[in-house]
């Protein structure tokens, strides 16, 4: 398996586990902080249409995001 295949089933991977942590959390009052440092995040060079070079990117990411969901009744 070629290593862009391993990047694209990592991320899938990653989407997923995050989905379903953020489905479980959107009925429920709670507050969570994710805290990262020095995460990066290569973006792959993309081709947009008529083959137009789209570029790429690495993010690096240094911060916290802070999810905060509360739950209400259904009326």
């Amino acid at each position: 398996m070629s290593q862009n295949n391993n990047g694209n089933q990592n991320a899938s991977q990653w989407s997923q586990i995050i989905g379903q942590i953020l489905e479980r959390l959107s009925d429920t009052n709670i507050s969570t902080t994710i805290g990262f440092d020095h995460l990066e995040v290569d973006i792959p060079r993309a081709t947009g249409p008529d083959g137009k070079d789209l570029g790429s990117a690495k993010w690096v990411i240094d911060g916290k995001i802070l999810w905060t969901t509360q739950a209400s009744k259904k009326e």
